[in-house]
Order: structure tokens, then sequence, then C-alpha cells
């Protein structure tokens, strides 16, 4: 580059303009995207003077001698020779050495160098006048480049979008980036100030340089002087006079056949030739998407605005809120600006508290706004001022939805004595028009949402007019009789599709359920809303939120008092199941028992089983075997009864686990094996009759029972058809129960890490699904066990402990014991000798007072193992004795499985005391009974292994 072309001067080579104030560049007028590394690399090579530039100087300037890829160099110059296009030749290889700039980078030509310059036959002609960028634009850049392109195939492209998009923003912009290819120039007339159709010519006129009376009365005076010119014109803000717009757009468009017209407006022209551009919001991210908030181009807007007022946050937090910000704002341009003005005042945090009264605190835009862009609330006054009657009625009933609604939904709510269905189709197709409803892209049946803006403004405006409640109650009773409809479907085994036909309502069912139950509300109605509600919300697992509603329905209930009916025979079922994945406290066993003794007094069988169930569960998880035993046969009794296939499935898996319970593994086995094998066929309603799959259950109870059994091939089989079970139906709690409960459990027992890593990081990606705190307990509690194993000791008191804490010490008693006696083993390898006392003593302790037959072999090898590693040679005896005890149990049982894990525990101690022999007859007997030879050759490893340990730790 010559000397007197700093490198911080525009240039240009070829078709390709170089900006690099503002890190720009146009190749053929159009502004190409291609990252900041590319630009650099681009500017370094210029900077070169047509030397050749290495490899490894190019990344010493660009990437500031940080360690890159390999390919990366090869990688920004391929991106930047396709962003040149057809200039791509000035960046040459040159093999074995580096790359070269070969162009002659030359100064861009003026404007008054153009042929723009006044011509003769237009004196008052002069070149473009479109108004410099003050600062840059964010987000939009793909809007940009697709604008271009329609510019280079219609003379006419209209911007539409709600007030406060960006429209005269963006076209402003892709006007800039185009001008280079009208030879005449580019231009803008501003309408917003025009009060009357009659001062359109006019304004188009001053706006390209004539005289103010040239332009009246339409622009026919002018035509002699734009019949030759090449041209692009901006009419921007033409909702307001549409009509009178689209006649003189139409008008220049033929007088001058080389113009091009970009306008800007609230809804189309509707004229000939007419492209359409629906401008849109910037993306903003979804609710979990924290960590890559920046990607999203409303949260880079509101960044860049909030950062230039000198804000202090902690990152994460800050992008956590300003996240929320962008999607309370729909990502409107204007919003967040003027939400981001609020900052220096409110902090983040106050602002996204305080949107709920958006339009009482964004009021700071900039001074020099047009009036009606200096609030939010002006910005829709404008809109909603050029509104008939029948469409303000319209989008105020409207904004009593506060999710997608469909045509149908729309003439059902809106319509009234006054307004007629057909009525209401009109008004919302004009409101579509001027952007004041968005249609929702996807298959099936349109749907229509308003903007959160929109949609608070046109309540507001409902408020006042008095008919807030009449219609709020129309929009309970009409989602009442929505969810009526799949209550009625799950009562009687069908199958629903809550995705396609219930899940784009959960908005609007928990508005309606927010205004039954508020002051103004309708408590009745909202009691039945709930009641309705509870199989979807179920289904969705949201079952903090069923619990919440479930609670004020029966408080209120109880006070107003009248005769128990079925309604609080759901409410307890409904809070019962709820409970139950989060305590199992006496308050979850008497939700059960009130279904029971209510489904036994009106009649109702099917609820009468789903008390006992979930009665059956407490006895199970509070360890109560000898009420869990009985309470599983009464069970089947009443099953016998009951035409669904799937509450006899039921009946055969808690017979099942109560055999287990008791130490009978045959009796275990054939129940578990016939709820699991049965090929009656069974609709998703019938599998998850009881909070969990069925089947997923089973498999999960029979994989614990085969290992037991010492069919570890079939167990870990078992563990993973459990998850292909729940997986089947996409039931978030139940893929975590298979993960958790039987393909972990089986990871460890196998001593399979692969499996077990896996399996724990899907753990963790499910429970971001839900909100049930038992399974994120457990999802972190074998994070943790990974995370001690890989060396971290500080896991156990930061992420074990509490997640053990959080979920009880009571619960989940099969299998969690494997989990807990291999904590245990790595504590101790870890030199943390009291932790692994603590959870071994904890669990020992409560499984003799259950007489936990299935844990207690295996907690008393661990407990074992436990005062050999904090006694050393001094607990042997001990240890022996304890050994053969469980060794004994294990036999007595048919535990295979763990009396050949206690078989290598006691060969480890005889091999420490120095008699091979004794422990060679410790091994071989218990291994001849195990049908998985695999299974023992691991535990042959895992013993020399930890016998070399325990000599190491000994001095041995």
């Amino acid at each position: 580059m010559n000397a007197c072309m700093p490198h911080h001067d525009d240039f240009a080579f070829g078709a390709t303009i170089v900006a690099p104030r503002r890190r720009e560049v146009l190749h053929r007028g159009i502004r190409v995207d291609i990252g900041e590394r590319a630009f650099d690399l681009l500017l370094v090579l210029v900077e070169s003077r047509g030397s050749v530039v290495s490899k490894d100087e190019i990344i010493a300037s660009v990437w500031h001698d940080r360690v890159v890829e390999d390919n990366t160099v090869e990688a920004q110059v391929s991106a930047l020779r396709r962003a040149l296009g057809d200039d791509r030749a000035a960046i040459r290889t040159v093999t074995g050495r580096g790359y070269q700039f070969t162009a002659e980078p030359l100064a861009p030509a003026r404007e008054s160098d153009q042929s723009t310059a006044m011509r003769a036959d237009g004196p008052f002609f002069s070149g473009s006048r479109l108004p410099a960028a003050i600062s840059p634009l964010i987000g939009q850049e793909a809007a940009v480049r697709e604008i271009c392109r329609g510019l280079q195939t219609h003379r006419l492209v209209t911007l539409v979008g709600t007030g406060g998009v960006g429209k005269t923003r963006l076209a402003l912009e892709a006007a800039r980036q185009a001008a280079p290819l009208f030879a005449d120039g580019a231009f803008m007339a501003e309408l917003a100030a025009t009060t009357s159709a009659d001062h359109i010519p006019t304004t188009v006129a001053v706006a390209l340089g004539f005289p103010p009376g040239d332009g009246t009365p339409s622009l026919d005076r002018l035509a002699p002087s734009l019949v030759s010119r090449h041209l692009l014109l901006v009419l921007d803000n033409c909702e307001h006079l549409i009509d009178g717009a689209a006649r003189i757009a139409e008008r220049l468009l033929h007088i001058a056949p080389q113009a091009t017209v970009v306008a800007t407006s609230r809804e189309p022209l509707r004229i000939d030739g007419e492209l359409l551009y629906r401008v849109p919001s910037l993306d903003v991210p979804p609710d979990d998407d924290c960590d890559g908030a920046l990607h999203y181009s409303a949260v880079r807007l509101f960044d860049e605005r909030v950062n230039s007022r000198a804000v202090s946050l902690d990152t994460r937090a800050a992008l956590r809120l300003k996240s929320q910000i962008c999607r309370q704002l729909d990502g409107i341009p204007l919003a967040l600006e003027l939400a981001a003005a609020c900052v220096p005042a409110f902090g983040l945090q106050g602002v996204a508290d305080r949107l709920g009264n958006r339009f009482q605190i964004l009021t700071h835009g900039a001074r020099t706004a047009l009036p009606r862009q200096q609030t939010l609330r002006a910005t829709l006054d404008w809109s909603y001022s050029l509104l008939s009657d029948d469409q303000r009625s319209v989008l105020n009933r409207l904004s009593l939805f506060s999710g997608t609604f469909t045509l149908a939904s729309a003439q059902e709510m809106a319509s009234c004595a006054a307004l007629s269905p057909d009525a209401v189709v009109a008004a919302l197709m004009q409101l579509v028009d001027k952007s004041l409803v968005s249609v929702v892209p996807g298959s099936g049946y349109v749907r229509y949402r308003l903007l959160e803006s929109t949609r608070a403004y046109a309540r507001d405006a409902l408020r006042e007019s008095g008919a807030m409640r009449e219609w709020s109650r129309r929009h309970a009773s009409y989602f009442l009789e929505i969810f009526r409809a799949a209550e009625r479907q799950t009562e009687v085994r069908a199958d629903v599709d809550w995705k396609n036909g219930y899940a784009p309502h959960l908005n609007d069912l928990r508005a309606a359920m927010l205004w039954g139950f508020s002051a103004e509300g309708d408590m009745p109605l909202a009691i039945e809303l709930t009641v309705a509600g509870i199989p979807f919300l179920m289904h969705l697992a949201l079952l903090q939120e069923c619990l919440e509603k479930v609670d004020v329905a029966l408080e209120w209930l109880s006070v107003e008092g009248g005769p128990v009916d079925e309604r609080h025979m759901k409410l307890h079922a409904a809070r019962g199941m709820c409970l139950l994945c989060h305590t199992v406290a006496a308050s979850t066993s008497d939700a059960f028992e009130s279904v029971v003794e209510i489904a036994a007094r009106v009649g109702n069988p099917d609820y009468q089983l789903l008390g006992m169930w979930g009665r059956w569960m407490c006895h199970y998880l509070n360890g109560e075997y000898a009420r869990a035993i009985p309470l599983a046969h009464r069970f089947s009794d009443l099953a016998s009864t009951s035409a669904c296939k799937c509450d006899q499935l039921a009946a055969c898996r808690l017979n099942g686990m109560s055999h287990l319970f008791g130490g009978d593994l045959q009796g275990a086995l054939v129940n578990l094996e016939r709820a699991s094998n049965d090929p009656s066929p069974l609709t998703r309603a019938q599998r998850m009759r009881f909070l969990y799959d069925e089947k997923m259950l089973s498999h999960a109870s029979l994989a614990l029972t085969l290992w037991f059994m010492g069919n570890v091939d079939e167990a870990r089989q078992a563990a993973r058809q459990s998850l292909d079970d729940a997986r089947e139906f996409d039931h978030p709690v139940s893929i975590c129960y298979a993960l958790s409960e039987a393909v972990c459990t089986l990871a460890v027992l196998c001593g399979d890490d692969a499996t077990l890593e896996e399996a724990v990081a899907s753990l963790a990606v499910e429970t971001r699904r839900h909100s049930i705190s038992t399974w994120r307990a457990r999802a972190r509690m074998w994070q943790g066990l990974l995370d001690l194993r890989a060396g971290d000791t500080a896991a156990f008191g930061r992420t074990i402990s509490p997640a053990m804490t959080n979920i009880g010490s009571k619960r989940f008693y099969v299998s969690l014991s494997p989990y807990v006696t291999a904590l245990a083993e790595s504590l101790c390898r870890r030199g943390m000798i009291a932790e692994a006392a603590e959870v071994i003593d904890a669990s020992l302790t409560r499984a003799v007072r259950t007489d936990d037959r299935c844990a207690l072999p295996e907690l008393w090898r661990a407990k074992a193992e436990m005062l050999v590693a904090s006694r050393g040679d001094e607990a042997i005896p001990a240890a022996e004795s304890i050994l053969c005890e469980a060794l004994q149990m294990a036999g007595e049982l048919g535990f295979v499985a763990w009396q050949s894990r206690c078989a290598m525990s006691l060969a480890r101690l005889r091999h420490m005391k120095g008699d091979a022999q004794a422990a060679l007859e410790a091994i071989f007997p218990a291994t001849r009974q195990s049908a998985d030879a695999g299974a023992t050759r691991a535990g042959a490893a895992l013993t020399g292994a930890e016998a070399k340990h325990r000599s190491r730790a000994h001095g041995h």
C-alpha cells in the first residue's frame, strides 16, 4: 500500500472497497461479512505491499502468537476469497512460503467523481442524500443482504414490521450498500411528519433535490427529469398515509423506468410488482442458553448499548438478565434501546423486574428521535390510532391469549353479538397486515401471536374499557373445555397428542388459572381448570407448578365446605404424585390415603388402584417392607378385576419387587419377567398410568434381579431395554429413572466406566427438562462420583453430600446400595476414611432396621473393606468375620453377585495375611456359581489391584 494511504484509510481494488475504520468490506456495492480474523488477515496482506507473508507471520499478527489449529490460516484465506468473489485472485498462494496480495490498492472514487453529479436536464437534482450511520447495525446483517438482493430483482421492496423493529434503519443501511449500483444515487423521503396525502408529492420532490412546487400534485412535472434517472428512493414511514404513499410510489415507478423504491410501513402498499419483506425481530436465546447468549443478535445489541453505559456485573449473571430482558421485549430493537437507557437508573435486575410496567419505565428514547419513537407507549399509540373500532376490539380480546392461537380460537374468543366470527377473521387479517399480529411459521394450521409489548398495550386498553373480567372469563372457560376434553381421553386410557394438541396452550392454561385464583377471578372456575389440567401438567413433569395450584384448590374447597367429591379425589391424587417425586414424608402417604378413601366412597376403582400404588411406593421408599408386601397383594386382588392390562402388569411388578425385598429372587424373577415380557400392546396412556412408564419400571427392576442372580449380560440388556422403553415415549421422568436406577447402577456394578460416563451425561441433559429435585439430585450424585474417581476430592462435600441430603436417607434402597458402596470405596482410595465410614454406617443402620436383604451382604462387605482401610492389619480378623457372615447371607439368599464380591474381598484379606491357599478357597467356590465369567475376570483384576493398593498403604 502506498505510503500516502495509511492502513486506516479506505481503499479499493477491483470491485471491492475496504473501510478499515468501520471494519467493513463491500463487493460490488454489497456489504459482505468475512469475520474479524479474516478482516485482520486481509489488512496484514495489503500492508505487506506485495511481499509474501508467511503462515507464522500471519499467526503472529492476527492471532498474536496464540496456538491455533494447523489449518486455521488456510480456512480464513478460503473464507476471505469466497467473500471477494471475482476479486479472489488478489490473494495468491505461494507454495511453501505463504500468501501474497497481488492487487494495487487505490483510494475509492469520491462521490463528486461519480455520475451522480448534477445534470443539465435536472438543475435541481444532486447526488445521494442518505443520512450517515452514527452507530453500527447489529444483528441484522443477513436482513440487509436479503433486501439488497431484492433490490436487484424488484423495483419496489416494502419493509413491513411492527413499530420499533428497525424498518427505517434496515432500509437506510440497505440503501447505503446498494447506492453504488444506482448511477444517479440514493435518496430518502421521510413521511412521518407529513400529515396529508396531498403533501406526499412535495416531500418526495424535495427529497430528490427539486423545489417544493415541482412535486404537486402528482410528480408529473418531474417526469422529464426523472425519465432517464437511475436512482433509489427510500420512502419511509408510509403506514399513516398508506393509500397516498402507494399511489405516489406507483406513479414514480411509472414515470422513472430506472427508479427503484424501498418503502417502510407497518402494512404492505399492495401495488403491482411489490416485493414484501417482513422485518423480523432480533433473535433471542431460549431460557436455558446463558452460555451462548452473545450468539443471539438481540443480546448483542442490548449488551453493546448497556456496556456503553459502564454497567458492572458478574458476566454470567449479567448475561442471564440481559437474555431475560431480550425475551421479555421480543428482541424489538427500539424496546431494547429504551430498556438499555434505564439500566443506569435501575440496574439490570431492576429493569428485568419492572418490565411488567414497561410503558412506565421505557420512556427514555433519543431526544432527536421522532416523538412516537421516544417511548414504547408512543410507538404503540401510533399504530393503535390507525385502527378501526372493530380492529381495536379484536386486538384487545386477542391480547388475552398468552401463547399462540389459531383462526378458530380467535373467532371463538373475540366474536360476540356485535361482532360476527366472519368480522373477526377480517379484522385479524388486517391486524396481520398492520404487523400488530404475527404469523407463527410451522406445519399444520396457521397460528398467530401478539408480541409481548403489543399484548400488554392491548390488555391495558381492554382493562380501561371495563370489559377485562367479562373477556377473561370467556378465555378461562374456553380453555377449560379444551382441557376437559383431554381429561376425558385420559380417563378412558386413550392416547392424547399432548405435544401438538395441547402443548401450544400451556401459557394460556397458566394465565387462565392465574386469573381464576386472583381477587378479580372466579375460584370455582379456577378449580375446574386445575382438575382438568392435571393430566397435562403431569405429562410435562411440571410437578411443582401442579402442586402449587392443587394446594390452593384444596385449601379453598376445605374452607368452602360442601360434600367431598371426585374433585377432591383427583386433587389429592395429583398432590400425592407430585409429592412422591420430592419427599416420602407423612404428607405424601396421607394424600394417597385420602385418594383410596374417597375413591372407595364414590365407587372409582381406577383411583383406588392409583391411591394404593402411591401408598405402596411410600412404604417401599421408606423401607417399610413388611407393610409394602401385603399392600401389593391387595393391589393385585383389585387389579385382577380391572379391564386395563396395565393394572395387571403393575400388580406383577409390585409383587415381584415385594419378593425381592424378602430375598426371594426366584419369585421376583417370575413376576418381573411376566410384567416385562407381556406381549399385549399398550397405549401410551396405559403405560404411563402410574407416574412412570410401567414397562420401563419392570425392566429396571428385572435388571437388578438378574444381576443379583449372576446373570450379568441379561441384566445389562434389561437395563438398556428400560432406557429404550422410556425413550420410546420421550418421557423425561421415566428416562431419568432408567438412566439412574438401571443403566448407571448396572454400569457401576459391572465396572463399565464408559457406559457410566455416557449415562451420567445423558442424565444431566434430561434433568434440565423438568424441575423434579430428586432426579436433579441423583444426577449430581452420579456426576460427583465420576469427579471423585477422577481425583476431585472436593466433589464429596461440594456435590455428593448435599445431593444425598436432598433426596433423604430413606429412599431407593434397592438401587442406592451399589452407589453407596462404590462411593465408599472411592472415598477410601482418596484417603477420605471418615467420610466413607459415615456413608456406610448410616446405610447399614438403615438396612439392618428395615431388614433390607437386597443390600445387607454388599453393605457388610463394604464395611469390612473400610475397616481394613482405616485400621490396617489389626482390623483383618474383624473384617474377615464380617465377610464370612456376609458371604453366608448372600449364599443362603441366592444372591450370586453379592456372594462373588464378598468372596473376592475375603480372598484379598487372606492374601494380605499371606495365606494364598485360603485365598484361593474363598474365590473359586463362589466363581463357579457365577454365570458370568467376564465378571469374575474383572473381579480378579480388581482384587489384584486393590491388594497392591492395600500393601502400599500398610507398608507390605
